[in-house]
């Protein structure tokens, strides 16, 4: 290991340290000693790790590896029976220090923080952008808003950074658009196969025992290509009304923009619309 790195940024060191403890541990729990002198060794073992986690010196840690691994030689020696090694034990763990055997301090855990500040909660309906703008008049230079689309999902862009909670919103109704095109292709190339298959078994049983199919003037009760067809409307009657739901607001939207560019206009403002094109410096 070079000299310039702390042993406790040396993985090597780290390895070696971190098995030596875990194996420490795990043969405390399984020694054939008494209960009380398992829990001072483990408690030995954690506040002396603890203790001598920043040692930087090659002689002291070369003799803390020594003992470590000479008292795990004694522990599995006395849990395959070896007296002496239990007789060791039995001998040594009582003349460790009080401090040491004490269970280690309890670090206080840092409480979560409160949910109620990271709640992404919409606007209230008095603040909503689409019920206060246009503004009739403003303290400073007028910012038009910007008609922009994510994905198909229209939205104002006011300024940067984007408000948190329309992250949220755009997020969720592509999510949701995204569950009901893939429910749609789920319904035509699963169900529906599935369910013709299932219509021509009841058909086979219905002849091979002739029993009635059951497709009478007074049975309700839908077939299955009907319920995956029901299924398949009311997944286009739902996307159908999304889609409309984004066209209106995006009429709302162009509609806000186009008084915001007229307001600006009469307030003697320059609006430039798309990108700025930078031309070339002319040498």
């Amino acid at each position: 290991m070079p000299r310039f790195i702390p042993p406790k940024r040396s993985t090597p060191h780290r390895v070696a340290a971190i098995a030596l403890y875990r194996a420490l541990l795990s043969r405390c729990a399984t020694a054939p000693l008494p209960h009380d002198y398992l829990d001072a060794l483990s408690n030995a073992v954690r506040n002396k790790f603890r203790r001598e986690r920043k040692m930087q010196s090659p002689y002291q840690l070369g003799l803390a590896f020594r003992a470590g691994y000479e008292v795990l030689d004694h522990l599995d020696a006395a849990s395959n029976g070896d007296q002496t090694s239990t007789a060791f034990l039995i001998s040594f763990i009582p003349k460790l220090p009080p401090g040491m055997t004490r269970p280690p301090p309890v670090r206080p855990r840092t409480p979560p923080p409160d949910p109620s500040k990271k709640l992404l909660k919409c606007l209230p309906p008095e603040r909503a952008i689409l019920n206060v703008r246009p503004y009739a008049k403003v303290s400073g230079a007028r910012k038009v808003p910007i008609l922009a689309s994510a994905n198909g999902v229209p939205f104002l862009r006011l300024g940067k950074p984007q408000p948190p909670n329309l992250s949220r919103i755009l997020r969720q109704k592509l999510e949701q658009r995204q569950v009901t095109f893939d429910q749609k292709i789920e319904l035509a190339n699963y169900w529906q196969p599935i369910a013709t298959q299932e219509e021509t078994w009841d058909d086979i049983i219905a002849e091979h025992f002739a029993l009635v199919d059951g497709k009478g003037e007074g049975n309700q009760e839908p077939t299955w290509t009907q319920a995956i067809a029901e299924a398949e409307r009311i997944n286009t009657a739902k996307h159908d009304h999304d889609m409309a739901s984004d066209r209106v607001t995006a009429r709302r939207m162009q509609k806000i923009v186009d008084q915001e560019t007229a307001l600006a206009l009469q307030e003697g403002q320059t609006i430039i619309r798309g990108r700025r094109v930078r031309h070339p410096k002319t040498p």
